[in-house]
């Protein structure tokens, strides 16, 4: 089952194409970030990142291209589901 919090981890990654940033931006450390990821990565048999070896430039593979579009859309389809439950029960 996918986790939402690693697909909020996957587009901060996405956005920033920095494994540091996003860990900065988000708290983690960098290692929960990269443990997120490829757990993410294992869920999905698929590598979501082209990871340059000596350098620290990261792109999506197409795998993560077509990720990026169902991330954003799980995501949002969350904090709708949120509102709607706490409107409906007055929280």
């Amino acid at each position: 089952m996918l986790n939402l919090q690693h697909l909020s981890t996957f587009l901060t990654v996405a956005a920033l194409k920095n494994f540091s940033q996003a860990a900065t931006r988000l708290g983690y450390s960098q290692s929960n970030v990269t443990t997120q990821i490829k757990n993410l990565e294992k869920e999905l048999g698929a590598e979501l990142f082209e990871r340059e070896r000596f350098s620290r430039s990261i792109a999506l593979t197409s795998a993560g291209k077509r990720m990026l579009r169902y991330a954003r859309w799980l995501l949002a389809l969350e904090r709708k589901a949120h509102s709607s439950v706490r409107g409906r029960t007055g929280g």
